[in-house]
Parts: structure tokens; sequence; C-alpha cells
């Protein structure tokens, strides 16, 4: 996705909070005037209990859990010319999750009277909506001026009159709220495109359980999963009626997305894939994934991307994140999106002052939860309360796209509050008021001890039946500063965990979270067994790149053990077997700078420099922290695919890797990474189904270690040396493919006709049982695409294991080594060009689509 399109995420993908705007006196979250709340009496007692040394170290152990879990928010696109060649984007390392050590919590009593005004706010949000979409009554009698909901962009003409399946048309709501100086949760925006944070709601509450075990385990808590199982449930209600399992996909922007973990997460929870725009085709009227083995109809698309940017043909033409023909699929009920294409509107400030009467007269209820004193311009007598109080007003544009911000009446001069006033008078529909919210405040944990930060909670409610399911919580955020109203992912806000506390006597009700598969009783069975082709791309590129770091860190560990040796002896046997292996570090691992060439003498003559850059820095192409990087930057993009464990090894050995110190000991180091990238591999074998995911994943660090292979035979064995020089270059190219014991046996129990070069050649080249040859590496390249049906490079893999087993080695070794270096050579065509072919027949992106140019007929011109 280009930098550009990333632009297009979400505003209500974990949003700002800069239009919350506090002062210095409101109420704290963990005590009153008369003492400690009562929800919180536990985590009090543990806070005094525990000096600064304790809270600091449960405040590290939440960010190393943060780290191991691979929680992150945000990035963007960064140059990469090796990944342009492949065609591939790979985008900048995100920000880490920001997570405090101390939950916000509620009492039984508290919170239920909170959850009954987030049902009631859900249940009013969906009545407008289903008006505004279908008879909009509440607009011709009057209860809400036309122009504030026809002057707001998230009203889409374009998917007026598309209904979901089901009594409800809003799905799955959020709000944010905040508590204001006396203590009455107020709303402060309502989120109902595509809001993001339950799955980091969930994250934070698996983390803080491990850094407090104890208080956990003291208290009494709701449980979040309970909530995702009727996640699960809404989706299956909302898809349009089928013979089959509806199939439910999440479409997310992309690797860009600011919440990806958070669209990761739920996807894993949930059992259901994540897909892009570019997965996706439309056709017949339908919507389809794009599989590996071919198209897969799809039912339910949870949303991730801003309604007016879900469809190039309908809605906006340059668009990179939508797809052409969803909003006719969706008209046509071949297809049910949630939250609705048009549910944008309901996020408009303009229809808060109406809120109350529409409450009163849809549910014939007082609204429960009240908002932040809103006024729209686009009445005359708010009007005239704006231009005459904008000294003291927060002013906010009613939609939310373009560049506008909250503007602070009380921050701007005279003229330049007049320049503002007669903006709002041209046009008064586009514009509201708000008073400033004073938020009550959270403790958090800091170098200097606790300090008040500003609080906002962001609930989240789903469709149950006939009413709302609330999660027991939500996502807790903090402001950066304590002097700051200022709540923004962007700006490094930390989150909070948020525990509500339950009446003992209350009886658990809590479901299980099931596959949607079983939430169907006399349905057959049908599933994504088949990636996508980006999902399979990555996984690919993530085999090809963590065995591309092993096999370097496992090179330069034997380079680096020769320097040791030899560095000093120039002249010497040992130091000409120490500047063959320095050069085929070069070849090898495709390196430049290297070690060959009259430039490089100065780097031959002190090794060490250099082979610790090629181990430690990121910006040399083929360095273990380069390859290291991106095999993590491929598995975020498809972290759902992967077992959880993935990210405790990559994560701490992307931190050896990042942490490292000049005196640090360069063979602990290498050391260290080996063993990361031992225990990822274990993962791949001990972890994952043998499905067609895997088998791209394996695919991928097969022909990547055979490639590998060849290239260190091609540089060490195919090169005639002195006996010496070549035993000692033959053992460390061994020590590098991890075969030297089996080597060593072999000598001693007799090698037959063969010689010790030719029993180390046929040994990383010809055995079958060794699984560093290059033999091995084929057989399993051939089950991997014989898992995976594939019909293109499956024969070309399997004459390559015919090749090498065909090999004579007396003849490799005739006339000066020139047919096993055409061997070698031709081995490594020809495995490129088995590359090729999967990349080929699976890999292939979309097209990209164009630039809708509408055409609008005026007075009979036709104008662009």
């Amino acid at each position: 996705m280009s930098a550009a399109a990333s632009a297009e995420t979400s505003s209500g993908l974990i949003d700002d909070y800069r239009d919350v705007v506090t002062s210095s006196d409101g109420v704290d979250e963990l005590v009153t005037l008369e003492g400690v709340r009562e929800a919180s009496e536990p985590l009090a007692d543990q806070v005094g209990g525990a000096g600064l040394t304790a809270l600091l170290a449960a405040r590290a152990a939440a960010r190393r859990f943060v780290a191991d879990d691979g929680i992150t928010y945000g990035a963007s696109i960064t140059p990469d010319e090796d990944a342009a060649a492949e065609g591939r984007q790979i985008p900048t390392e995100p920000r880490e999750w920001e997570l405090d050590p101390l939950p916000l919590t509620f009492g039984a009593g508290e919170w239920s009277t909170l959850e009954q005004g987030v049902r009631q706010r859900a249940a009013l949000l969906d009545a407008v909506l289903t008006d505004l979409t279908g008879e909009q009554r509440l607009v011709r009698d009057g209860v809400v001026p036309g122009a504030a909901v026809y002057g707001h962009d998230g009203w889409l003409p374009q998917a007026d009159g598309i209904q979901l399946p089901g009594p409800r048309q809003l799905v799955m709501p959020a709000m944010d709220l905040a508590r204001d100086r006396n203590g009455t949760w107020r709303v402060f925006a309502d989120r109902t495109q595509a809001p993001s944070g339950a799955g980091y709601a969930m994250a934070n509450r698996r983390i803080i359980a491990r850094v407090l075990p104890d208080l956990h385990r003291q208290v009494d808590l709701a449980r979040l999963r309970g909530f995702f199982f009727q996640v699960q449930k809404a989706l299956v209600a909302a898809a349009p009626q089928t013979d089959d399992v509806p199939r439910v996909v999440i479409l997310t922007p992309g690797a860009l997305s600011a919440a990806a973990f958070d669209e990761a997460l739920q996807s894993t929870v949930l059992g259901v894939p994540v897909v892009e725009s570019e997965d996706l085709v439309s056709r017949d009227g339908r919507i389809w994934m794009r599989t590996t083995s071919g198209l897969t109809p799809v039912d339910v698309i949870m949303r991730r991307v801003e309604g007016d940017a879900i469809d190039q043909l309908d809605l906006r033409g340059d668009s990179r994140l939508g797809l052409p023909g969803l909003v006719e699929a969706a008209r046509l009920g071949n297809v049910s999106v949630v939250n609705p294409i048009s549910s944008g509107v309901l996020e408009n400030p303009a229809l808060i002052p109406y809120l109350p009467q529409i409450c009163r007269q849809v549910l014939g209820e007082d609204l429960l939860l009240a908002s932040t004193q809103t006024w729209w311009a686009g009445d005359p007598t708010h009007l005239s309360h704006i231009v005459t109080q904008l000294g003291s007003l927060v002013v906010k544009p009613a939609s939310r796209s373009g560049a506008t911000n909250s503007i602070f009446g009380w921050q701007l001069s005279a003229q330049e509050r007049d320049d503002l006033a007669m903006r709002i008078q041209a046009e008064p529909w586009r514009w509201t008021a708000q008073d400033p919210l004073t938020m009550s405040t959270a403790p958090v944990v800091t170098a200097g001890g606790l300090e008040p930060r500003h609080v906002v909670l962001r609930t989240f409610a789903v469709a149950d039946e006939e009413d709302y399911a609330v999660m027991p919580g939500g996502l807790g955020r903090v402001s950066v500063r304590a002097d700051s109203g200022e709540i923004s992912s962007l700006t490094g806000a930390m989150s909070k965990d948020v525990w509500v506390r339950v009446d003992s006597e209350t009886p658990r009700t809590e479901g299980e979270v099931l596959p949607v598969s079983s939430l169907l009783e006399g349905t057959s069975a049908a599933g994504y067994a088949a990636p996508a082709p980006r999902v399979a791309a990555d996984l690919y590129w993530m085999g090809r790149y963590a065995e591309r770091a092993e096999a370097a860190a496992r090179l330069l560990r034997v380079a680096d053990n020769l320097v040791d040796d030899h560095a000093a002896r120039p002249g010497t046997t040992g130091h000409a077997a120490m500047l063959a292996i320095l050069g085929a570090v070069t070849e090898v691992m495709a390196v430049r700078p290297g070690f060959i060439g009259e430039e490089a003498q100065e780097r031959r003559a002190d090794p060490l420099p250099h082979l610790r850059e090629l181990t430690l820095d990121p910006r040399i192409v083929g360095s273990v922290a380069y390859a290291t990087h991106r095999a993590v930057i491929a598995a975020q993009a498809v972290r759902e695919s992967l077992s959880l464990d993935t990210w405790l090894v990559m994560s701490r050995l992307e931190r050896t890797l990042q942490h490292a110190v000049p005196q640090d000991d360069l063979q602990e180091l290498l050391m260290e990474t080996i063993e990361g990238l031992l225990a990822l591999a274990g993962i791949g074998v001990e972890s994952l189904i043998r499905d067609p995911a895997w088998a791209f994943a394996d695919a991928g660090k097969r022909v990547e270690r055979a490639q590998q292979t060849i290239r260190l035979l091609a540089s060490v064995i195919a090169v005639e040396r002195t006996p010496v020089v070549e035993g000692t270059t033959t053992e460390a190219a061994l020590l590098a493919a991890e075969s030297v014991i089996t080597y060593r046996r072999r000598l001693t129990a007799g090698l037959g006709g063969m010689s010790a070069l030719q029993a180390a050649l046929d040994l990383l080249l010809r055995d079958r049982t060794n699984p560093r040859s290059v033999a091995f590496q084929v057989d399993r390249l051939v089950e991997g695409l014989e898992l995976i049906d594939d019909e293109a490079a499956l024969p070309q893999a399997r004459a390559i294991v015919d090749q090498i087993a065909g090999l004579d080695l007396d003849a490799l070794f005739a006339d000066n080594r020139t047919p096993l270096v055409r061997t070698l050579t031709r081995l490594g065509t020809d495995l490129r060009e088995t590359h090729r072919s999967i990349d080929r027949a699976y890999f292939q992106r979309k097209t990209p689509g164009r630039n809708v140019q509408w055409v609008q007929w005026n007075g009979g011109e036709e104008t662009w």
C-alpha cells in the first residue's frame, strides 16, 4: 500500500482524543474526597505496600511482555531496493504499545449503571442509522435538521437503502467516555464506522494478569472472552442467507494500518482471516476471496476501512483501500458489511444536541449517558452562542475528514477569533462547538513515582439478538503528561487495562469463544485452508529471510573463530584459510562491501569490525540484522496466521541485535541469534499445522537453505587450494552447515572409495538424510509443493532431485573441478527458476486499479 493510501485509514482506529480538553480539577479514579474508591481498594493496598522500586519493576515487566507479544501501533513505508525488486513494500518498525501496570477499576454497581447507558446509546444509534438509511422520518418530521445529516461527509447516498439481515444495523459500536468534575461519565465521541481497540483490551488484560498475578487472582473480575463470543454470533447473524457456513473476513487497510495488531489479534480470537482489498475480487454481484487454490465466496466483511474509501466505483475513485463493486454486492444482499458503509454519519457531532429528544421519541426513555455540551452552528440559536462565546469553546468541524483539527478558542488572538467566526458564519452547517470537558485522572507509574494523568475509556458493544452486549471494561487511555489533556496514540499515550469487579454472588454466564462453524448447526464446514496470495508471499519470504539470517550467523561465527586464531599471523596456512572463508562470507551473504577486491584490503587486515557490521547493521543488505528485521516485518503482515510463540522468539531476537554494544562478545551475540532462529524454526516444525500456509513458509526456507548451501560449496569446495588450506576451509564450511560431526564420524568409519573432499561434498550436496544438504531441501520442497497441489514448480523441483541423484563425484572433481562449478551454477539457476515459478503461480498481486473519473452532465455539456 502506498504512503498516500495509508492516509485513508479510518480516523476511528484508536483515534486521537485531541478533541477532549481538560482542566486540572477533575476527580481521581482511584480515590474520592472520602477515601479510596471501594472497587480500587485491593489495588490501592498493593500500591501502598509497594515501594517505588516495585512499581518500576512492574512497569518494566509490562514493557517486556508488550515486546515479547509483539504489540505495536502504527507503521509507515520506507524505501527498500531489495524489496522493490521482489515487488514488495516494506513498512518501518511500528511503535511499541505503551501499557501502564496499574489497571483502571470499576465496582459491580458502578459498571452496571455505565453498561446500561452504553447499551441504551447503542440501541439509540442503531435506531437513528436504521431510520436515516430507510424512511428518514427523523428528518421529515423535523426532529433532526436535514443539513445536519446531509452536510456531513459520513452521509453516503450511494449506500442509502442497504440493509443488513437481522434486527440490528449497527452491529459493533463503540463510545469514548470521560468522567467530568462531578463524577459523571460523559460521551465525547461515538465510534460507529470501524472502532478498533477490543483486541488491544484483550492484550492488555493478558499482560497485566502476568504483571500483577496475585492481585489478578485475588480480585474477582469479569472476563473478556465472552464478548468475543458475542461478536462471533453477531457476525454470523449478519450474514446473508446461505446453506453453508458464513464466510467472514476482516478487511484491513493493510500492513500500514495503525491498529494492525488489533486486527490480527481479533482475527486470531475470532478464527477469521484478515484480508486487504487486493485479496478480494467482485464478480457476478458477489465478493470473493482470492486464494492460492482459487476463489472462495465471502459473506460478511468486518471492515476497518472508512466507508467512503471502501468502493472506488461508487464512492471515492482515488481510494487504494476499497474494492470496486462492493457497494453493489451489498445492495444486492450478497455480502454484509459490518459496520454498514453508511454508519459514519453517526459520528457526526452535529447530531449530539438532538439525541436526548430522539431518545425520548424513539425509545420512550431519557438519555442515560449525557454527551459533552454541544452546539451545531447550523441552528441559528446555536450559531449565535458559538460566535459570542468563541473564546471559551472547543470548535471542530462536523466532519472529521481532512486536516482540520479541533480549535481551542482561548488559544486564538482576537483577529483569529474574528476570522474563525466569519468562516463559521459562511458555512454554519459544517461547524460544531463544545464546552471543554474536565476529565478525571488515574495514577500512572513514572520514574519519579505515581503521577495523575487524565483518563478516557473506550467502551465496546455488539448486537446480541434484541439487545446489545457490552465488553466488561474496555480500553483505557491516559494522557502523555500530567498537565496535558491530549490523549493520542500518535504522541505516545499510554493504555490501561480496565477491571470490572463482579459481585461474588452473581452467577457467571460468560460464553466460550468457539470457531464460527460451531455456531451453526446442520451446515457443512467450509474454511480458508488456502491462503491469499499476499499472505502466501509473506509466509514464503518470512521463511527465506529467517533462513538467510541463520545461515549468515553460522558462517560469521565460523569466520570470527578463524579471525581470532589467524588474523595476526599473515603468511601462514591458517591465515590463507581465514581469507578464503572471509571471501566466502562475501559470496554467500552477497554483501557489499565485503572482503573481496583491492578496496577490501583494510577490511581483510582487520576483519573484526566488518564482521560486527555484517552481524548488527540493518542498513547492510544481507546482514544478519537486515535479514532478521525483514523476517519480522513479513511475519507482522501475517501475524494472524502464526503461533503466538512466534512473537516471543522474534521480539527477543530483535532485542539481541538492537541492544548490542561494542563491548559485547561477537561469538556470544551470534550464538544467541542462532538460538533464537533455531527456536523460530522449532515453532515451524512442532507448532504449525501442515496446511498450505505452512507449505509456503517451509518452501521459502527450503529454497533459501538450498541456495545458501550451493553458494557455500561454490566458494569453498569448488575452489582448488593447497591440501592444508583446503582441509581447514572444508571443515569451516561443514561447521557453517552444521554437518561437521557427521563428517568426522564418517572419516573415522571409513569413506570407501571417496576422498575426504568428496565426502564433504556428498554430505552437503547429495545426502538425502542430512537436513542441511541441498538434496534434503529439494526433497522437502517437493513435499510442500505436493501439499498445495502445485502444477508449475513441482516438475522443476522433481527434475532437480533427479539431477542431484545422478551426480558422479569423480566426474565433478575432474578438470580442476570445472564440472563441479558448472553443476553448482546450474543447480542455483534451476532453483531460482523454481522460485520464479512459485512466484508467478501464487504470489501475483492484483493489477492496481485506476482512479475513477466521474462524468457529470451540466446544461448539456460534459464536465470532468
